[in-house]
């Protein structure tokens, strides 16, 4: 009992904790599905909010919680695709499809890597992949190290920040790497026609 009091006299609270415990605990249910429908839903930006988390929690919550969020709601996006596939695939002329799946089938490992880019069209590729019918196991191994590996990132310039020096080079690295991901698909892609 007087051990109970002490620790109330010293500032520490029980009810108080458990109080913020719970509240980070929602916040963290909260980041998940965020995470999961912004794969779903393309304008929310994962960057964004991964980077924000990564500065209110740290690199490896963030990277465990965010990660998780990407790759569950990239796998639902793929089922999605398989859906949209097996439903409407009739309505478009087999031939060209099959032509456009076979360019795609060459570069489905490269485009499955650059999901780890910031800035990427991760559910664009989540449903091409889902529509092209990529192998399962593929999809969830490459999606799983990419999901992981960019929150990591992310998480990590989130972070590191500190002032406005520190935002202003996590924005500039940010944009850099948008653009030499943009000129690498841009690159690919001409070389693919």
């Amino acid at each position: 009992m007087e051990k109970r009091y002490a620790l109330r006299a010293r500032g520490f609270d029980l009810e108080n904790v458990a109080r913020r415990v719970a509240k980070v605990m929602l916040e963290l249910l909260v980041l998940l599905a965020v995470m999961i429908v912004q794969v779903v839903v393309p304008p929310i930006p994962a960057e964004l909010i991964v980077i924000g988390a990564g500065r209110r929690y740290g690199v490896a919550v963030t990277t465990l919680i965010a990660g998780s969020g990407l790759l569950l709601g990239s796998i639902l996006v793929y089922w999605l695709g398989e859906w949209i596939e097996l439903r409407f695939g009739r309505l478009f002329e087999r031939e060209q499809l099959q032509k456009v799946m076979e360019r795609l089938r060459k570069i489905e490992v490269p485009l499955l890597l650059v999901r780890a880019l910031p800035y990427n069209p991760s559910d664009l590729i989540s449903y091409a992949a889902g529509i092209m019918g990529l192998k399962k196991k593929r999809f969830v191994l490459l999606t799983c190290f990419t999901s992981y590996f960019r929150c990591f990132v992310l998480a990590h310039f989130g972070a590191a920040i500190s002032g406005l020096h520190s935002l202003l080079a996590v924005a500039s690295i940010l944009l850099v790497s948008a653009l030499v991901a943009g000129a690498l698909v841009y690159g690919r892609y001409r070389s693919w026609k």
